[in-house]
């Protein structure tokens, strides 16, 4: 029970002062420099201990019957997201090493990044839902008992983990933090060769013949 308060805690102090950093950043109204540094980093740290607690506590010491993923794939979008802000906002209130090219400036559409949003969330919907239906655990780190192929998973083998690039995607366009954008580039590397391939090599070993054909049949990611 404590290790779920403190990262409640971790996270709602986090969010809290994201919500304060963004209605001060799309605000009209001035702030030190030195403060708005130090509201970014009370937004971020807080976000990268909780992550941290998450992975230590909850990831399955036992590798017996699961994919050998380098950690639950939420956790990943996160964490790429959250380094993206921080690293966003260090050189922009403290460095200033560069600036963000003004033709880069497309990918600041608070209309476009709602509707990825939103498109996000109904893939994540319907992925979710048809593991629901079959009583399955999402989640990577457990044992799969079969292989899930209608529906949108009769379009692509991971809808999910491809609903989170797109949620990310769209949250640097929403928000106008170019880097969240992006990192999305770090959160596809890391999907795919730490938890996407590792999937796959261990449904190809549990079930052989009947994952090859859907592998086949079904794109990676859509």
């Amino acid at each position: 029970m404590f290790k779920k308060i403190l990262i409640y805690m971790l996270m709602f102090y986090s969010i809290s002062n994201y919500y304060d950093f963004f209605s001060w950043y799309f605000s009209k109204n001035q702030m030190v420099v030195e403060d708005a540094l130090m509201l970014s980093l009370l937004s971020s740290i807080p976000m990268f201990l909780a992550l941290i607690l998450i992975h230590i506590f909850y990831y399955p010491a036992s590798t017996l019957d699961r994919a050998k993923v380098i950690s639950f794939p939420p956790i990943i979008f996160l964490f790429f997201t959250n380094l993206a802000f921080l690293v966003s906002m260090t050189n922009m209130y403290y460095f200033q090493i560069y600036n963000v090219p003004r033709e880069l400036d497309i990918f600041r559409s608070s209309t476009l990044g709602l509707l990825l949003i939103v498109l996000a969330f109904v893939i994540l919907y319907f992925s979710l839902r048809e593991f629901t239906k079959v009583n399955e655990d999402p989640v990577p780190t457990s044992p799969s008992n079969l292989i899930i192929t209608n529906s949108i998973y009769a379009y692509s083998r991971n809808p999910m983990y491809l609903g989170l690039l797109i949620l990310q995607i769209g949250l640097g366009m929403l928000l106008s933090v170019i880097h969240i954008t992006f990192f999305s580039l770090f959160t596809y590397i890391v999907l795919k060769n730490y938890v996407i391939i590792p999937e796959e090599k261990y449904l190809e070993e549990k079930f052989s013949e009947e994952y090859l054909v859907y592998k086949i049949s079904v794109r990676r990611w859509f």
